[in-house]
């Protein structure tokens, strides 16, 4: 699966790009904002995004916004991946429609643990999307009408 990294920090998207590669992804990488929205309008943008909350140009809070008000056809999972700590901070970040929050420092296995789930949940909604109309099935009446 595609996934997007959006941080300012060169060297944590460097050591986020290895890790997430490592463990089979395919990683697009964006240094602000404005690069990540970019690269998720494309046609085949990542699905999976894993956004910094301070990057420079449109924070992450602003493209995951951006990502929600979009008409795209295709949902996109976004974590929120910050330094910010508060209970008040989560909260800010899942009404600005994060799917997501992790807080750095992080432990691997339970950011892999929660990418899983975003790519579960986009499975699971590629497969109602391409999913055949329902068949709707006539009971049968008896002989003599219905009772």
């Amino acid at each position: 699966m595609r996934i997007l990294v959006a941080d300012d920090n060169l060297v944590f998207q460097g050591v986020l790009q290895s890790m997430l590669t490592q463990w089979g992804y395919d990683v697009v990488v964006a240094s602000d904002g404005v690069e990540a929205w970019r690269l998720l309008q494309e046609e085949d943008g990542p699905r999976l995004a894993i956004l910094d909350w301070l990057m420079p140009g449109m924070d992450g809070l602003d493209v995951c916004r951006q990502v929600r008000t979009a008409n795209s056809l295709n949902y996109t999972y976004v974590l929120i991946l910050t330094a910010k700590t508060g209970s008040e901070d989560l909260i800010t970040a899942m009404e600005a429609g994060a799917d997501d929050y992790v807080t750095k420092p992080f432990k691997s296995a339970e950011l892999r643990a929660r990418l899983r789930v975003g790519c579960r949940i986009l499975d699971l909604q590629e497969k109602l999307e391409f999913r055949p109309e329902p068949v709707i099935v006539m009971p049968q009446v008896a002989a003599g009408g219905v009772h």
